[in-house]
């Protein structure tokens, strides 16, 4: 008897059990839940798959009107730089204007003043002026002083034919003269000794001593004389070019001498510097008197 009580209770129990089981847990309610969420999530995706597909085309139209702009923008530049050569262009060509024709104002001036000094120098006065300076030329080929013949010329100059430079340096010799070149050449040959004998010696001691005692046989003709150094040579050049009468070519020689024999020349070569100064100032004097007269400017 106690086994049917026992089943009859089962099933009563069981079926209790059942009908507590959650509406959760059923599958249908399950899909009536996640099918809104679903359809959301899915839309999204949709969305930005949309917005994926046109973000290129948006960028791309970004990127050439970037591009168009800075098309513009280099092609602005592009103007103003050229704008600027063409602007530092014209003040280029208008300096240049400004400065010939300023250089041509010049030289007109320097025309009007020379066409003046040479009508005054055809005028008797100029042909006087002109006879001084032949004097005085052949005054300062003397050593004697010429200052008469000098202020002789000086107030027969007409304006302009006798520069204050030129006429510097003429006063300032005529009142003591200067040594002619004859002059000049006697006095170097009597330096010239001396010049050699401090002339620096080429090679060692005993090679100038060999030399010396050499130089010392021969002047009795049992050897010939030993070679001239460089210097004695170049001494020999100096009096070989006053002999001519080329005292610049001597004076450019002398000047070149070696540098222990300058103390000795010193005062040989202020004078004969002085003289070719003073000839070259009455050569420049006579060459303005006597140039043509400047044609007109054009």
């Amino acid at each position: 008897m106690i086994v049917p009580v026992t089943r009859q209770i089962a099933p009563a129990a069981a079926a209790p059990r059942a009908e507590a089981t959650p509406a959760l847990h059923r599958p249908l309610a399950w899909r009536r839940l996640l099918a809104p969420g679903l359809g959301f999530a899915g839309g999204l995706a949709l969305a930005a798959a949309v917005a994926a597909l046109g973000a290129p085309g948006r960028a791309g139209s970004l990127d050439r009107a970037a591009e168009g702009r800075e098309a513009g923008l280099l092609a602005r530049i592009g103007q103003l730089e050229a704008a600027l050569e063409r602007a530092a262009g014209e003040a280029g060509r208008a300096e240049a204007l400004a400065a010939r024709a300023e250089q041509a104002a010049e030289r007109a001036e320097s025309l009007a003043a020379r066409a003046e000094q040479a009508e005054a120098l055809r005028s008797p006065q100029g042909g006087r002026f002109i006879a001084a300076a032949l004097l005085l030329q052949a005054s300062i080929a003397t050593p004697r002083p010429w200052l008469r013949e000098y202020q002789a010329m000086a107030e027969l100059a007409p304006p302009g034919a006798l520069p204050r430079p030129l006429a510097e340096v003429l006063l300032s010799h005529a009142a003591r003269g200067l040594p002619s070149e004859a002059e000049l050449r006697e006095r170097f040959v009597l330096l010239a000794p001396q010049l050699a004998a401090r002339a620096p010696r080429q090679g060692d001691a005993l090679d100038q001593t060999l030399s010396a005692m050499r130089g010392a046989v021969s002047g009795i003709g049992l050897v010939s004389p030993p070679a001239p150094s460089d210097q004695e040579q170049a001494i020999a050049g100096v009096g070989h070019q006053l002999r001519r009468g080329n005292l610049a070519a001597a004076v450019a020689d002398a000047a070149a001498l070696d540098a222990s024999l300058q103390p000795l020349l010193a005062g040989w070569l202020a004078q004969a510097r002085a003289r070719l100064a003073v000839e070259q100032a009455v050569q420049e004097t006579l060459l303005r008197a006597l140039a043509r007269p400047p044609s007109a400017p054009s």
